[in-house]
């Protein structure tokens, strides 16, 4: 797995630096201003985030092992057009092919989800997050050996090939294509869902605002304060490298704390933030200190919002599932810039654009706090039944399980329900009071299963409330209902036997968590 790391890290590194190498080149040709400066960098983003989702397929059908040397050859060869043409029109041309680069976080997220167990792979996503310092290093020995970037290409195309033939050798990925029903109907389902939710918009936020320092910081600070090129780059290397570690932080959250609570204070930080940029004096490393910030509180936003898509997304669509939501990534990146060139056009103030993106920002995180529970749950993935006879199946959940891991169990609830006849028995210590862990099982069970009635019953042994609703659950199996009997802990062996009994249960499951396995299924008893 560490080598799998590795080598998506590393390729994600070198693909990023050819991704942005068009920069350089035409920042030397005085015929090629500002203004058009920002369209012409722009291009290799919008072929990204166009070829994002293809990729993200081919991935899932053939494999990384295929698909990231086929990338790399693609950007070598850019690469060796950027080094060795002086025409305008022939670097804009291999900029553009150069965007194919930027698939390469497709590729490479999808190994690393399909390579690392439930519990790391937060971690690991994070990880594999950081390859924009890789490409940061590489810029920054080639800028001082090379400021113009056409050794610097040609040395970046020989690097790349090189990488294609060890990233060959080295991967040992086995496509994972579905085989459940029609595959373009779950492509479009996949892509639907990807693309639909509220998720990919905040990824677009905050990797596009990421994407978008990175490739359009060095023209802010040379045209605002008036910086050269080349300390205006200097800058954007070390933002973009600290950002990229920032990630890191992301994905390790993800793996143990409600994602929702460190999206809020990201994206609330980054509103202040830029609010705080329309204020700065004219100093230009104060303004650079504070954008630094922002695109930190970006990186670790990101970074968790990856590792949630990471670990929602199905093995045999996580490829298709991280182009959408990559593609989302890649028109934020151009969105962003463009929102705040258009503002200062008509307003002649770079200040309006950043008091507008704060406000964006703040809106945003009002409505994680707001949504943290639908957020929290990932992708709402819809369990498709295989084929096979049903059986009556009652699922034993406890309230430590759904407060740590509640993606994870309701995805292996929403499985069982596809296939089986499921009643769902909840240990609550408080089953008196509405509980969000109770609301967290329905609203996410409700989300996958769109064809099923969810309903959530209490119950308990001592009030004699299980007796007066056994023949209620009886009905809600019979007309497809998915029930989730919520009781107290000390009650949850006693109701789950009687329900069990009364229901003719043909088994009994413990749904489990660990933030190293994610969830499991534990055999309580079995009819058989």
């Amino acid at each position: 797995m560490a080598v799998t790391l590795v080598v998506a890290t590393v390729g994600l590194g070198l693909n990023l630096r050819a991704w942005i190498l068009l920069g350089p080149r035409l920042a030397e040709r005085p015929e090629v201003g500002p203004a058009r400066y920002a369209v012409l960098v722009g291009l290799p983003l919008l072929v990204a985030a166009v070829v994002r989702i293809p990729v993200g397929v081919l991935t899932d059908r053939y494999g990384a092992r295929v698909m990231l040397p086929a990338v790399s050859a693609v950007a070598a060869g850019s690469a060796f057009g950027l080094g060795l043409t002086d025409s305008v029109p022939l670097l804009v041309v291999a900029g553009c092919v150069s965007g194919i680069a930027g698939t390469a976080f497709v590729v490479g997220a999808s190994l690393v989800s399909k390579a690392f167990p439930y519990g790391r792979r937060g971690l690991a996503l994070g990880v594999f997050g950081g390859g924009p310092a890789i490409a940061v290093v590489v810029s920054a020995v080639s800028w001082y050996f090379d400021p113009g970037g056409r050794r610097a290409g040609l040395l970046l195309g020989g690097l790349l090939i090189g990488f294609a033939g060890l990233a060959r050798l080295l991967l040992r990925d086995d496509p994972d294509g579905y085989h459940g029903g029609s595959p373009v109907r779950r492509f479009a389902e996949i892509v639907r869902l990807a693309s639909t939710t509220s998720l990919s918009v905040l990824y677009a936020l905050a990797l596009g605002g990421l994407v978008a320092i990175a490739v359009y910081l060095p023209a802010y600070l040379s045209v605002v304060f008036d910086l050269r090129w080349l300390q205006a780059l200097a800058v954007t290397g070390a933002v973009v490298a600290v950002a990229a570690l920032a990630r890191l932080l992301g994905g390790w959250w993800t793996d143990r704390r409600p994602t929702a609570r460190l999206l809020m204070i990201c994206y609330a930080t980054a509103a202040a933030l830029c609010i705080a940029v329309s204020l700065t004096p004219r100093p230009w490393w104060l303004t650079a200190a504070l954008i630094a910030a922002v695109a930190v509180c970006d990186g670790a936003a990101s970074g968790a919002l990856l590792a949630l898509i990471g670990k929602a997304a199905p093995a045999d669509s996580v490829g298709a599932v991280m182009g959408v939501s990559g593609a989302a990534a890649a028109f934020g990146a151009l969105g962003l810039p463009l929102l705040l060139a258009g503002v200062d056009r008509l307003s002649q103030s770079y200040a309006v654009a950043w008091l507008l993106l704060g406000g964006v920002l703040l809106a945003v995180a009002l409505y994680v706090r707001a949504r943290g529970l639908q957020i929290g749950l990932g992708l709402a993935v819809r369990a498709e039944p295989p084929p096979g006879p049903t059986a009556t199946t009652v699922a034993v959940v406890g309230e430590s399980d759904t407060r740590w891991g509640a993606a994870a169990v309701v995805a292996r609830l929403a499985e069982l329900a596809a296939n089986d006849e499921l009643i769902v028995v909840y240990g609550s210590n408080e089953p008196a009071r509405p509980r969000p862990e109770t609301n967290v099982l329905v609203t996410g069970l409700r989300d996958r299963l769109p064809r099923h009635r969810v309903v959530a019953v209490r119950v308990g042994l001592r009030t004699g409330s299980l007796g007066r609703h056994a023949a209620l659950f009886g009905e809600f199996v019979e007309s497809g209902t998915l029930a989730i009997a919520v009781t107290p802990t000390e009650d949850l062996a006693g109701v789950t036997a009687q329900l069990s009994s009364y229901l003719r249960a043909d088994r009994v499951l413990m749904v489990s968590y660990t933030r190293a396995a994610g969830s499991y299924l534990r055999n309580v008893w079995d009819r058989g």
